[in-house]
This record gives C-alpha cells, structure tokens and sequence, in this order.
C-alpha cells in the first residue's frame, strides 16, 4: 500500500477521451478498520475545455482535518505497540468520468497510509517517502544509571514509527558485547517500536528493520550520553514524515521570561489634592511568556538534516510541554568550516505562566 504525505500537496489526476465533468470519492478513517459505507467527500469538476480536458484534485488539505498529534508515543516496554489510531489516518480513492449524462468509475479503488509529513520539492509530485519514519544516521539518548524506564518518560530514548508488514523483524545489537535480541512483528499496521532495546540501555544498540528473509531495510545506531554538568532538554516533535522523533539536546539551557500588557491613562480622583500613590497610569491584561535557549552538543555534520525539521515541525514537546521554534533561521553548519558544531535553537512555550484559560 502506497503512502501520502499530507502536509504536501498529493494530486489526483483524470484525463479521459472525450470527459465533459469528473469527480473523486474520499473515504477517510482512522485505524485498521474498515472503509466507512460512504464517501467522506464527493468532489466534482467541470473540464477547463474542450481543448483541455485534465482534471486535477489535490486532496491533503481534506486528509489532514483526521491526523492530530495529542501525545508523544513513547514506547518502552513493548517491542511492536500499535500507534494511536489519531496519528495516522487511510483514504480510499474513487475516481469517476461523466461523457454524457451519468458518472462512471475510472479504473480501480486505490487505498492510502496517510501521515502528517511532507516531502522535498526536488522529489517531484506524489513522492512516498516510505514505510519506516525516521531517517536513518546515529542517534544520541541520554543515559541515567538511576532512570526508572518504566515512569521516567523522559529518560526514555524515544520510539521508531513504521508501516510494519507481518513478519517483519526488528533486530537489536548492543554496542559493546554484540549481544543481539530479535522483534518478529505478528500482524501488519502501524506501530511504535522501541529505538533501544530495553536490555541494552546501559550501552545502546545498533537497530535494524528486516524483511522476513532478513534483508536489512532500515538502520540506525543509539548511542547512550551521560551528561555530567547540564541538565538535557528533551524534544520531541513531528519530523518530515509526520511521526513523533525524540531528540537530546544535552549542553547548557537559558530561560527568560517577557511580559505584554495594556496600559491605560487614569483620570485623578481629585484634580486639586490628588493622591500621589495613586499614580497617572495602570496596567492591566498582564501576561507572562517564557522561552528557553537549548544547546544541542558537538554533532556532525549529518545533524544539519534532523535541525531542518525541527525547525519545519508544526508539532514540538520540550520536556513534554508545548512549545514553538522562535529560531527561523539557522545556519547549517559544516566540520569543514565550523569544525566543532553546536546548534542553539530558541523555543517559546505555548502556554501563559499565568492561568488565562477562560
């Protein structure tokens, strides 16, 4: 089954002989269930011309309205965990033509994966960009001989999200003894599997994705960071495939806080004896915001990539709290230049200090 990446546009082409109108039927639901019995939207066209008969239908803004992303899924302790069934949603895709009066259906019902990602112009249109959602490369997680994995969430290091296919295998080899431990993943869908397993914490592990005959698919190495002086940032956010990625960031942190008000001239209560402690202005509508500048650590140069989405996320958890990337612009650095990288991002969390829900 093919996949849709839908914070890009993906179009739905029809361009048949003698077509005077055509319309597309979506079918959208989350989870593994089934198709709903009627079309979530029916969309219809009129031809430009006779000259010009192509009609095109991009569908990702209807696609989106189904994917949200409440909480990190941070598996641990299950090696296949399915993924909330909001992270992810399915189309099925109806195409139809009219040449006189009366619609008929253009070829076959093709059925979608859909996540909240988006793909690279160069790619050019309706590019997949794969099963496994997470890029491939050396990861870093904070190591804490104290962690208590199965509260400490934020101690975790993060979770792998993956179209699986029953049968597929995830293989797990420690860094240090080669000890390997091996995942066989019982049923297709999407799920949630640990990036470490649980027994090779202490030293990280290299993880595979294997078909059924063992052929790696997918691979990436984990390596565990004891931070001595700072206390880790931990950020999570939606990367360009539109699943939750976990980052480290393990130097110094700053937070600063900025206040806005309204201001307003205040009429004395006695023109002639007015009060001096009464002052000529008040303030009201205070709100207090705070920010805080995190500070990755030496990375290499492939470490360009995983700020690049950061930076494009829509969707970012720092220490599990809301927050938005102030930084707009960053330089990518390169060894070759800066020879030690370091990234500084500025994040601003999504919430008032003070309780102005109302």
């Amino acid at each position: 089954m093919a996949n849709i990446f839908c914070r890009s546009p993906f179009i739905i082409q029809i361009n048949e002989t003698n077509q005077i109108e055509t319309k597309i039927e979506l079918f959208i639901w989350n989870g593994s269930g089934s198709a709903p019995a009627s079309p979530t939207y029916t969309i219809s066209k009129l031809i430009p011309s006779t000259s010009n008969r192509e009609t095109l239908y991009n569908i990702s803004p209807y696609l989106r309205e189904f994917i949200t992303h409440a909480e990190f899924e941070n598996n641990y302790n299950v090696g296949n965990d399915t993924l909330n069934t909001n992270e992810w949603c399915n189309v099925s895709v109806k195409r139809y033509k009219k040449l006189t009066t009366s619609f008929t259906q253009v070829g076959t019902t093709t059925t979608y994966k859909v996540f909240d990602g988006y793909t690279n112009y160069t790619s050019g249109y309706n590019y997949d960009l794969g099963d496994i959602l997470l890029d491939e490369g050396t990861y870093h997680f904070e190591y804490d001989a104290n962690a208590t994995l199965s509260t400490d969430t934020l101690k975790r290091a993060g979770s792998i999200t993956w179209n699986a296919t029953s049968g597929y295998k995830v293989k797990y080899t420690e860094l240090v003894t080669g000890t390997t431990n091996t995942v066989t993943i019982p049923s297709s869908g999407v799920i949630s599997s640990y990036r470490v397993h649980p027994n090779y914490y202490d030293n990280g592990c290299l993880t595979q994705i294997t078909d059924a005959s063992n052929n790696v698919l997918w691979e990436a190495t984990f390596k565990p960071v004891v931070e001595c002086k700072y206390t880790p940032m931990v950020i999570d956010f939606i990367n360009r495939y539109g699943a939750w990625q976990r980052e480290f960031f393990f130097k110094a942190s700053k937070n600063t806080v900025n206040t806005t008000n309204t201001t307003y001239n205040l009429l004395q209560s006695n023109l002639y004896n007015f009060d001096t402690l009464e002052g000529q202005r008040k303030v009201f509508n205070t709100v207090m915001l705070e920010s805080v500048t995190c500070n990755s650590d030496w990375r290499d140069d492939d470490y360009a990539e995983v700020i690049r989405q950061l930076v494009m996320s829509e969707r970012v958890l720092l220490n599990n709290r809301p927050v938005r990337v102030v930084t707009n612009s960053v330089e990518l650095q390169k060894q070759i230049n800066t020879k030690m990288i370091n990234y500084a991002i500025d994040f601003e969390y999504s919430t008032d200090i003070n309780n102005t829900v109302v």
